[in-house]
């Protein structure tokens, strides 16, 4: 018996009740994303238990622990890892602008300062950067649409919409699923003319030409997530990589893992655990508060899930210090455009008429200069729920990788082999140390030559 019948599309938006089987595919593509984690979670425990264990992350529709409780999981929408990069008032900027998307696959090498194509600051180094994203890596984006004279913002809009969502639209199959979805291509090009601009046209939504995407591999006629009204031009859905429903998927089916230290004890610091795992962002606001958050519900051996709807949603706007021009309120300024109160997917802040712009609008006294004031304002969430909860007791493992951090101005932390990292870094977390990054510690200090006379 199952405590679900099926999976219901984010924030239960009806865009698919307009297209006969869309739901019922929708349905099947979570459910198959979830078999898929769990299928890895299953085959990685047999190796360490020999078949007496089993994934304590469950889909809804294929099982009923009985009872069971909810649990939101809340974060900042502004990225921490510019803020832990750049600091605050650079990481502003950053956050409003979009990157190559050879800036993600080479992470803290990347130099936004570098003009070029290069973008990672590595004489020699030609990458075709033809695609973009936006380095907002905490499930909310947003584009800023400014005045081109002035330069005042017009408009700031954020989603949390995920990309798949929108490829199920387009219609066939979402990249790395095998399932068909109906799609209507008439509902998506309405809908993006209604969401940024009554100019967009189809063939502005599809591949040209062969895409190298980090959502995979697009051929001409497939949907192009990349599009310039999802980028330069506008704003729809998520495009920053990890930003994609099936990686909060996974995320929540590995966090129900148990690790241990190289003293046998639990690690339970959301930090260290994400560094040691691996499983996710080490510099986020998200993915270690998810982790630890589901591995919490794990080390109490429950079985654990994501809530139905799956999604990732922003939560509420924290208003609070605003002060709107003209007499207005936050009800003439904010708005939600998709979703519903507390799983809200599109949020647009705008002032009406001309005789003001969202520039003139003041938080804690500051005008409004970069999208990001507002961000820091927005909280975005998932939620999680838990049942049977003392049934599962699968096996603790050490940590299989190494967080390092430099050891003179520690603010990001490296997630890599010794050389996947910067030099001069040393291991992080030693409190929370497994048996990997004991050895690790030992070794880099062991290669610490001591000053003369010093024995």
């Amino acid at each position: 018996m199952a405590l679900l019948e099926a999976y219901d599309p984010p924030a239960r938006m009806t865009d698919f009740d307009a297209i006969e089987g869309q739901r019922e595919a929708w349905h099947k593509f979570v459910l198959e994303s979830f078999d898929s984690s769990i299928g890895m979670e299953d085959a990685a425990l047999r190796k360490v238990a020999k078949g007496a264990a089993r994934s304590a992350f469950f889909s809804a529709v294929r099982f009923d622990p009985g009872p069971t409780i909810e649990q939101a999981v809340l974060w900042n929408a502004f990225p921490k890892e510019l803020l832990r990069r750049f600091g605050r008032q650079r990481a502003l900027i950053e956050a409003d602008r979009l990157w190559p998307m050879s800036a993600y696959e080479f992470d803290w090498r990347y130099n936004p300062d570098i003009p070029s194509r290069t973008g990672v600051g590595q004489p020699g180094v030609d990458l075709p950067d033809d695609i973009f994203y936006r380095p907002t890596v905490e499930y909310c984006e947003w584009h800023v649409d400014r005045d081109p004279e002035s330069g005042r913002i017009r408009r700031v809009s954020f989603t949390s919409e995920p990309p798949e969502y929108w490829f199920a639209m387009y219609g066939g199959t979402v990249p790395g699923s095998n399932v068909p979805f109906p799609g209507s291509k008439d509902l998506m090009l309405e809908l993006y003319r209604k969401l940024v601009s009554p100019k967009v046209e189809m063939k502005d939504l599809e591949a040209q030409t062969p895409i190298n995407s980090p959502f995979g591999n697009l051929q001409p006629g497939d949907y192009n997530p990349h599009n310039k009204w999802n980028t330069t031009h506008g704003i729809v859905h998520l495009t920053a990589p990890p930003n994609a429903l099936t990686a909060e998927i996974q995320l929540g089916a590995d966090a129900t893992q148990l690790y241990h230290n190289a003293h046998g004890n639990p690690v339970v610091d959301p930090d260290a655990f994400i560094a040691g795992t691996g499983i996710g962002g080490a510099n986020r606001n998200s993915d270690p508060t998810i982790a630890a958050t589901v591995n919490a519900l794990a080390r109490l051996g429950a079985m654990v899930t994501l809530a139905n709807p799956v999604g990732l949603y922003m939560d509420h706007i924290d208003l609070a210090g605003w002060e709107f021009p003209g007499g207005m309120s936050q009800n003439d300024c904010v708005h939600v455009v998709r979703g519903q109160p507390h799983l809200i997917e599109r949020l647009v802040v705008e002032v009406p008429g001309d005789e003001f712009t969202v520039s003139d609008i003041l938080i804690g006294g500051v005008p409004i200069s970069y999208g990001g004031q507002i961000a820091e304002c927005i909280t975005v969430k998932l939620v999680g729920a838990a049942g049977a909860l003392g049934s599962m007791s699968n096996p603790s493992l050490p940590m299989p990788a190494v967080g390092y951090v430099d050891p003179v101005g520690a603010r990001e932390v490296y997630v890599g082999s010794r050389r996947g990292v910067p030099n001069g870094t040393i291991p992080a977390f030693v409190y929370e140390a497994g048996e990997l990054e004991q050895r690790m510690t030992r070794a880099a200090l062991a290669s610490v030559r001591p000053a003369k006379g010093v024995r």
